[in-house]
């Protein structure tokens, strides 16, 4: 049996991909006015379930099922096709942010099928918009953790200096072990018999 193709003769398509993004930002860019049109084409006006709608291309859009931020399901039919196409964009949670993931069903042959697959992957990886910036990666532990809380830690030299000017307000001179930062350890006690 050839991939993608169903009972019924026809074929399905699906792409998915997950991003560092909240469930709401994931719905915003990729099912919402002019997001859908990274993956089908943008519609006239919002996508409201059970009403109809009307792609830029032409095709006419059924809203099947609206759940946002998680599932929108849509059929699409065009005087062209010889039976209606049921699409589907689901966000779901992913141990990074959140996967989107398209699906198409309906589809007349393996041929339509790979070109919606390498449109879909195309506008998922994002080589059809301009790439974002990346941030540097989040560190973890008691450092970041520290560094978060105070700001930037003084370096060695600058803790040298200071301990110079503090000797000099008083007088005194500092001892190696002052120099180095060293402090003494508690003392032991000693065990009771």
């Amino acid at each position: 049996m050839l991939a993608g193709l169903a009972a019924d003769g026809t074929y399905a398509a699906g792409a998915r991909h997950t991003m560092d993004m909240s469930a709401e930002d994931a719905w915003r860019n990729w099912a919402e006015g002019s997001g859908l049109g990274r993956w089908l084409s943008s519609p006239r006006a919002a996508l409201k379930e059970g009403e109809r709608t009307t792609l830029k291309d032409g095709t006419e859009v059924l809203a099947v099922r609206v759940r946002a931020p998680a599932l929108l399901r849509i059929r699409l039919t065009r005087a062209d096709w010889p039976r209606p196409r049921t699409a589907q964009l689901r966000v779901l949670p992913a141990a990074r942010g959140h996967t989107v993931a398209l699906h198409m069903e309906g589809l007349p042959d393996a041929a339509s099928r790979a070109e919606y697959i390498q449109q879909w992957k195309k506008a998922l990886s994002g080589l059809e918009t301009t790439p974002a910036k990346k941030s540097a990666p989040k560190k973890t532990g008691a450092k970041a953790a520290s560094k978060q809380k105070t700001g930037v830690r003084k370096t060695p030299a600058k803790k040298a200096s200071a301990r110079k000017v503090a000797s000099k307000k008083t007088g005194t001179k500092a001892t190696s072990k002052q120099k180095a930062g060293a402090r003494k350890p508690p003392a032991k006690k000693k065990a009771s018999t």
